[in-house]
């Protein structure tokens, strides 16, 4: 799968959506709010999507799996506290 246009111009440019994205696939959140001051402390849909998105596309590597229920389930097991219910229904929904 390619990335669309403004996707591949958070890869490039390494912007903080790509950051947060990078982070959440390397299990790596909390580290990623300890080293910058962000607002947004959430697990964000955008986030979730633009992961998945850079996953697909191959570019980025994981040790989070968000493709398993199984993985899922142990994503918002691990995340409970940063995700938003409609969140946790979004990553959930693949599967129902």
């Amino acid at each position: 799968m390619k990335l669309k246009p403004k996707d591949l111009k958070s890869f490039i440019d390494k912007d903080n959506r790509f950051r947060r994205a990078e982070a959440l696939l390397h299990d790596q959140w909390e580290s990623l709010l300890l080293s910058e001051p962000w607002g947004m402390t959430m697990i964000t849909r955008a986030d979730i999507s633009f992961a998945r998105a850079l996953v697909s596309a191959k570019i980025v590597s994981t040790n989070v799996d968000l493709a398993t229920f199984k993985g899922v389930q142990k994503f918002i097991h691990h995340n409970i506290h940063r995700l938003s219910p409609d969140v946790i229904q979004s990553l959930k929904e693949p599967f129902l």
